[in-house]
């Protein structure tokens, strides 16, 4: 079985050398500076789990290079594991790798993911899925798996059928990445977005750690975007828990990530593009199509815009 995974930063690193624990064929599709070290070195994971492989366990394709004529359509599997921005363009490369019978998904934040690979790809090879592994690199030092977590995958009404999908699930477990089966591909992806939203631009806008957002006026703060949120995905008709659940849940994961820097502080501080666009900003264009104000998201989505180029 062929994996290609595409955009290996964080997690797509932590996925990538996961996977090379199994017999998988895993191919890494690479760019840049980052790309061309990544085929002189390998990989390399610390924290959770110590992982090291050489650039010989993997197969590479670059984007700045003619791809190798036998990955195009061999792939049983590819995982966009990229920013959300950068979906669209990868779903285009999935094109080239993906099998006509194989599956794809993206482990990206925010909302359209599914579509954008459906419109491209078919709705019948579109899986959605979340993950809640924690993960970040650094420069010179590899990858640093900063929490264990899950992937959650779910088909849709015409998505992939279940013993496709259980294949998937079978593989992610076997390299140990914790795969679970959803039944609701809509709440599955809308229930990472709420964390998302009420979130990542309260700290990258205070410059906080997740744990810092426990303080009562700024947890009331994430729990204001959560309201106005929860407002569109009823609209939406997406069958999510409750307020109090949410509140519940939203602590314990401030809490278990309290001293985590959330990705996108560390993109603002980078001066790198965020993943606003597909999270408080899409709740924004999600809500106007319902003729729905959403004054709250759509300030925190200019500001983070005005922080980065």
């Amino acid at each position: 079985m062929r994996v290609s995974v595409l955009g290996v930063g964080s997690i797509g690193s932590i996925v990538a050398s996961s996977l090379a624990t199994t017999a998988a064929d895993v191919h890494l599709h690479v760019r840049g500076e980052q790309g061309a070290r990544l085929m002189l070195e390998g990989l390399c994971i610390k924290g959770y789990r110590a992982l090291e492989f050489g650039p010989e366990r993997f197969r590479f394709s670059c984007e700045e290079l003619p791809f190798d004529t036998d990955l195009h359509q061999g792939s049983d599997l590819v995982i966009l594991a990229c920013k959300s921005y950068a979906v669209n363009h990868l779903t285009k490369q999935a094109a080239h790798f993906l099998k006509p019978g194989g599956v794809v998904f993206a482990l990206s934040n925010g909302l359209g993911h599914v579509e954008t690979l459906s419109r491209t790809l078919g709705p019948k090879r579109v899986l959605a899925a979340s993950t809640t592994h924690g993960a970040f690199s650094q420069v010179e030092q590899g990858t640093h798996w900063a929490g264990f977590g899950a992937v959650r995958l779910a088909t849709t009404p015409l998505g992939p059928s279940p013993r496709e999908l259980q294949d998937v699930v079978d593989l992610l477990n076997e390299a140990q990445l914790n795969a679970v089966v959803e039944a609701d591909a809509t709440a599955l992806i809308w229930q990472k977005v709420m964390l998302n939203v009420a979130i990542n631009p309260l700290a990258a806008l205070g410059g906080l750690k997740n744990g810092e957002l426990l303080e009562p006026d700024l947890f009331g703060a994430c729990m204001m975007v959560y309201r106005e949120a929860s407002a569109v995905a009823a609209l939406e008709r997406v069958h999510l828990p409750d307020e109090h659940a949410f509140e519940q849940r939203l602590r314990t994961v401030l809490e278990q990530t309290r001293e985590n820097t959330c990705s996108m502080l560390q993109d603002v501080k980078a001066g790198r593009q965020t993943e606003i666009g597909a999270l408080n900003q899409a709740v924004v264009e999600r809500a106007e199509h319902h003729g729905l104000a959403a004054p709250i998201n759509q300030m925190l989505a200019a500001l983070i815009r005005a922080c980065h180029p």
